[in-house]
């Protein structure tokens, strides 16, 4: 995520963001979701990676981020180091900030997600 990247240079965050471990997993293609699956059992008749683009107001990416990024960015689980409430607080500031700066002319965030559609059935 764009705006992640560019907070996490900002020095109030920067020390303690180099110790974030990424929960996630992303794959390049489908074909790796696929290989994936086929690993643990499954039989894959369908995969595919869709690019979905959506525009919202600042304030509603702040919502989307929060329904589920901040999940992973400000889970203690994923730093290999203790962080405060101050910590939170600088993150959430400067991430609003920052979808704020990325709002083109029309006021709206470009946000584009790579969903992957796959259907599985366990041999």
């Amino acid at each position: 995520m764009e705006a992640v990247n560019e907070i996490s240079h900002l020095e109030p965050i920067k020390p303690i963001f180099v110790k974030f471990n990424m929960p996630w997993n992303f794959n390049e293609t489908a074909e790796e979701y696929v290989g994936l699956f086929k690993n643990k059992g499954f039989k894959v008749p369908f995969s595919q990676i869709k690019i979905i683009e959506t525009y919202h107001k600042p304030e509603e990416v702040c919502k989307i981020f929060c329904s589920g990024a901040v999940a992973g960015y400000l889970n203690k689980t994923y730093y290999d180091c203790e962080f405060d409430e101050n910590y939170t607080k600088n993150f959430f500031d400067n991430i609003r900030k920052a979808f704020a700066k990325q709002a083109q002319n029309n006021g709206k965030v470009k946000l584009v997600f790579n969903r992957m559609f796959l259907s599985g059935i366990k041999k």
